[in-house]
């Protein structure tokens, strides 16, 4: 009797689990929450842009972000090149994000510094959203689509 009510609550898992995804890429189930699933230092591992690899584009580049609890959301910076070793040569960005849309979107706000000082806000919705993986899609004008997969080193 006692196998017989775990088979039948195994099956009602398999059955209504994945219907509790969030993200369309997963995962299913994490012991980490959302906001410190974005928390950390990624890299890009593919860029798209309409479909056609970028990520030529992107050597040397990271995104660090930082979960505020309280915000539902953070600050980040963007570094352009981890490598440069002039302030010159090494262009950064920063700003806030935070989720948006019943949290399966990320909402970046890129503060912008001289000459312009004005702010970028970005959209992306999010299909996979791990611990060490972290897949982000946003369209521009409808007429771009870019698509991110970022990487987090766990060592």
């Amino acid at each position: 009797m006692n196998k017989r009510i775990w088979i039948i609550l195994l099956l009602l898992l398999a059955v209504f689990l994945p219907g509790c995804k969030k993200y369309d890429e997963g995962p299913v189930l994490s012991l980490y929450s959302k906001g410190m699933r974005v928390n950390g230092t990624w890299y890009f591992q593919s860029v798209l842009y309409n479909g056609t690899d970028s990520t030529a584009n992107y050597p040397y580049q990271k995104l660090y972000f930082v979960y505020l609890k309280k915000t539902e959301g953070g600050a980040f910076t963007w570094n352009h090149n981890i490598y440069a070793s002039t302030a010159d040569s090494n262009p950064m960005e920063g700003g806030s994000w935070n989720f948006f849309s019943d949290r399966d979107s990320l909402e970046m706000i890129v503060h912008r510094n001289l000459p312009r000082r004005d702010s970028l806000v970005m959209r992306w919705k999010i299909h996979r959203l791990a611990y060490s993986e972290f897949w982000m899609e946003r369209n521009v004008n409808d007429s771009i689509n870019i698509q991110w997969r970022l990487i987090k080193y766990v060592y």
